[in-house]
């Protein structure tokens, strides 16, 4: 294994910059841009190679989780519960965008457990998928090394899992920021009763780097 022996490190990868102006895409399945491809790529090279890739379906992760695993013969799994959030009718609508749907959006930002998306996935059913995709992922590869190329609104819900937070309150949406390919790492020591450990969180594919975008 890569990593520490009789340790369990997750490092969570966030997608990159996506091919597309600034907007609410949850499942909307948009590409990255060139400038995104770049930051992952940078991102991983910082990094010893990973026992494994696991990576959600959408295109944004998954194209640049398989590049990975078959350019260095990595095992690649596909988890649904990954992906990120179903926006619903929301999804995809630009920032920007002076619609009539953003008096609803701005209700959802403030206080999002209670203000479901029309047509999309509530704050509640997308952190209960998410948990249950992290407890599946520590379970089955325990002592190992995994990449998790996902997005951010799935890291902030592990976060909020294994730290004392309240995932259901909107400041740790607004407050707490997961930036293009930043990458958050985890390690759960290996004895009984061990707690996982945040070692960082929404390191920058920049870091300590000159930043040429």
């Amino acid at each position: 294994m890569s990593a520490a022996k009789q340790v369990t490190q997750i490092d969570l990868l966030r997608h990159g910059q996506v091919d597309g102006p600034a907007a609410l895409y949850g499942r909307t399945d948009i590409n990255l841009s060139e400038y995104g491809l770049k930051q992952m790529h940078r991102q991983v090279q910082q990094l010893e190679f990973p026992d494994n890739i696991i990576s959600s379906p959408l295109r944004r992760c998954k194209e640049f989780a398989e590049e990975m695993a078959v350019d260095h013969r990595l095992p690649l799994m596909i988890e649904p519960g990954f992906q990120e959030c179903n926006f619903g009718a929301w999804d995809g609508i630009q920032f920007d965008d002076k619609s009539q749907q953003w008096p609803l959006m701005s209700s959802f930002w403030q206080d999002p457990s209670a203000n479901t998306p029309p047509q999309g996935e509530s704050l509640h059913t997308f952190h209960t998928r998410v948990i249950s995709a992290w407890h599946t992922l520590i379970a089955q590869y325990a002592e190992q090394y995994s990449l998790v190329v996902c997005h951010g609104g799935v890291i902030r819900q592990i976060l909020a899992h294994l730290l004392p937070v309240d995932w259901q309150d909107g400041q740790w949406y607004s407050q707490l920021n997961i930036g293009y390919a930043s990458l958050t790492r985890i390690t759960i020591p290996a004895f009984e009763g061990a707690q996982p450990i945040v070692n960082f969180i929404g390191l920058p594919a920049d870091f300590g780097t000159d930043n040429d975008n």
